[in-house]
């Protein structure tokens, strides 16, 4: 048998996205968007193999100890977006099931909708279609499809230096659904045109660090981390094949983080007192028209910052941690993003 010469140039890869009816099932093409995608990891169709024991007496290992772990595997993939609109409000939706709000928030008093990840679930279900056009091994299959995928968290970034000041949104998904490979072509293309976000319209008296006083600070980068840690319920349907889990749950709480790279000067200075007080500040990070783009952290703690002087004036790289407010019978913000055009 001859070699196959057909193959697929990375270049020619697109990402594409869609919101689920059903959580769990491939969705029509009628509602896929393409995203403006800079970088991706691609899971495939696998599963690990693991081994049973060794017997006593047996120094080799036979082909019936041998097993494919289907139905414990969860795929995981990575999205890098320009930060266009629809790429910071897909990461505030798939993270925070939040599509109807402006501000879009996580608040203190946010509880995983366990209803909403079960397989099969048509009532208001959370998981997305993520397909990747271009990906397969052949020529009649050329999409890997990923049904269920759930968002397990996203990171924002902004830096002078880097991608000439665009906002950067990198989306980190997971699925229990095995990706398959299709010959499923866009029927209904939709495209995000959106124009990035950009450092340079960020203004100071818009961006701060509230210990007290508003403290403007003078931005050369700063970046903002979400993750929450997500797993598959067992599997159920055997007799498909597909060992599809039951639903996911969320373990633990949410990890909110990130840092400021800013100019040392007199606000740096005035800040001092917030690196070891064991007070909390606000950050809010905004264009000068807020309902274009705003950050606002309610409750941060500042964690050790560093002077950094490998530049032609010194700067302070200011880590900080987001938590709640403690009155948690109380509904209060405790990440809260506005992205419009």
């Amino acid at each position: 048998m001859a070699q196959a010469t057909n193959f697929y140039p990375s270049q020619n890869v697109s990402v594409w996205y869609q919101k689920e009816t059903t959580s769990g099932a491939l969705p029509d093409d009628a509602g896929l968007k393409k995203l403006q995608t800079t970088s991706f990891t691609i899971p495939e169709a696998s599963v690990p193999v693991e081994y049973s024991a060794q017997r006593s007496g047996q120094f080799v290992t036979t082909a019936n100890q041998g097993h494919h772990s289907e139905g414990t595997k969860l795929w995981t993939f990575d999205t890098t977006l320009r930060g266009t609109t629809t790429s910071v409000l897909l990461a505030l939706e798939s993270l925070f099931e939040d599509s109807t709000t402006s501000p879009r928030v996580l608040q203190n008093t946010y509880e995983f909708p366990h209803a909403s990840y079960t397989n099969g679930s048509t009532s208001s279900p959370n998981t997305f279609d993520i397909r990747f056009v271009n990906a397969g091994a052949d020529s009649a299959t050329e999409t890997v499809e990923c049904a269920g995928c759930i968002a397990t968290g996203f990171t924002l970034a902004q830096d002078i230096a880097s991608e000439g000041g665009e906002l950067v949104c990198t989306i980190n998904w997971a699925t229990a659904y095995m990706p398959t490979h299709s010959g499923d072509d866009i029927s209904s293309a939709e495209y995000d045109t959106g124009t990035p976000k950009n450092i340079r319209n960020l203004k100071d008296t818009k961006t701060f660090i509230n210990g007290g006083s508003n403290e403007e600070l003078v931005v050369s980068s700063w970046e903002l981390n979400v993750s929450r840690t997500i797993e598959r319920v067992h599997y159920k349907d055997t007799t498909s094949g597909t060992f599809a889990p039951f639903g996911y749950a969320m373990v633990g709480s949410f990890e909110i983080t990130g840092s400021i790279t800013a100019i040392r000067n007199d606000d740096v200075h005035d800040l001092l007192a917030k690196f070891y007080d064991g007070n909390t500040v606000s950050i809010q990070l905004s264009e000068n028209t807020e309902t274009d783009f705003k950050i606002v952290l309610g409750k941060c703690f500042l964690n050790e910052p560093s002077v950094d002087s490998g530049g032609a004036v010194l700067t302070q790289i200011i880590p900080f941690t987001v938590v709640a407010d403690d009155n948690i019978g109380s509904a209060s913000d405790v990440v809260s993003i506005n992205c419009a055009n």
